[in-house]
């Protein structure tokens, strides 16, 4: 009966401190948004990448506010112990890089290897729209990825265990990309592991800069630089395409975009196998670590 009820104050410790952390990024964000009323919209049309630039930066701020918020009154604690000390960033940073660009090669690679993707001279390109479409992406994934290992994760694993706090955050990071999926299966499959690779390379690192570039890297190389199109958006960039991809829409992910295709399932999953084995004396002390504490 005692670990019944501890499990369910441990679950209610989890819902009612997610939801305030929701709702307080929630408030800070909607006068971001409410103020412009339709003339965001218009915004939107005429400078496209101006305007994501604004809404991206705006996401960010907001959640590191609401972070801050939840880690210093909640649970009293420094805030940069979410996972953004500036000990080894360059070194998880570059890493995280290396990562992301490999992980993408080799999926990209494959394709052209299956003769399922041609490369084109771009047309249009265009140095400061690059910069403008990268800027932004960062912060996107900057907000992506507190989303997915910040606040909520950390509540999740204190209350439970690492394992949870993986499966149930890569769940939410393949539900707020619901909107893309458009009734295809395989996309859901494929973000839910990226979600697993983003959760394990930050636990690994304990560190949220390493997943930031890993998922940086992958996002910014897939749309702006090569201009294809990434979880359903083509606009990512420019106009430009510097990759055509026409193999069957199973295997290159047809109107989703390569992430949505088997091509990336094996990549992503490969690369979590790779750093399991990698890692794994760390990621066994970190099993150890969860079997033996008890939530706080």
């Amino acid at each position: 009966m005692s670990s019944i009820i501890s499990g369910l104050y441990s679950i209610w410790r989890i819902l009612w401190r997610s939801g305030l952390f929701i709702l307080i990024w929630g408030f800070l964000l909607a006068p971001c948004f409410v103020l412009f009323g339709s003339g965001l919209v218009r915004w939107m049309q005429t400078s496209p990448i101006e305007a994501r630039l604004y809404t991206d930066i705006a996401c960010a701020v907001t959640i590191l506010a609401a972070t801050w918020f939840m880690t210093r009154f909640i649970d009293h604690r420094p805030f940069l112990t979410i996972g953004l000390a500036f000990g080894h960033i360059k070194r998880d940073f570059l890493g995280g890089l290396a990562v992301g660009s490999i992980w993408l090669g080799v999926s990209v690679g494959t394709a052209w290897g299956l003769g399922w993707a041609s490369f084109i001279v771009p047309v249009g390109f265009a140095w400061q729209v690059l910069v403008g479409a990268a800027t932004a992406m960062f912060f996107n994934v900057l907000t992506q990825e507190l989303l997915l290992c910040g606040f909520i994760f950390q509540t999740i694993r204190r209350q439970s265990n690492i394992v949870i706090a993986i499966v149930v955050s890569a769940l939410l990071f393949a539900g707020i990309h619901a909107g893309a999926y458009k009734g295809e299966w395989l996309p859901v499959v494929n973000v839910f592991a990226a979600g697993l690779l983003f959760c394990l390379a930050y636990s690994i690192t304990g560190n949220l800069w390493f997943p930031i570039s890993i998922h940086f890297a992958w996002d910014v190389l897939l749309g702006p630089v090569l201009g294809l199109t990434e979880s359903g958006i083509s606009d990512l960039g420019g106009s430009w395409k510097m990759i055509v991809l026409n193999g069957p829409p199973l295997f290159t992910g047809g109107t989703f975009g390569l992430e949505g295709g088997f091509i990336v399932t094996l990549t992503v999953f490969i690369s979590i196998a790779l750093m399991c084995l990698y890692q794994r004396q760390k990621i066994r002390t970190l099993l150890r670590g969860d079997l033996t504490s008890h939530p706080s």
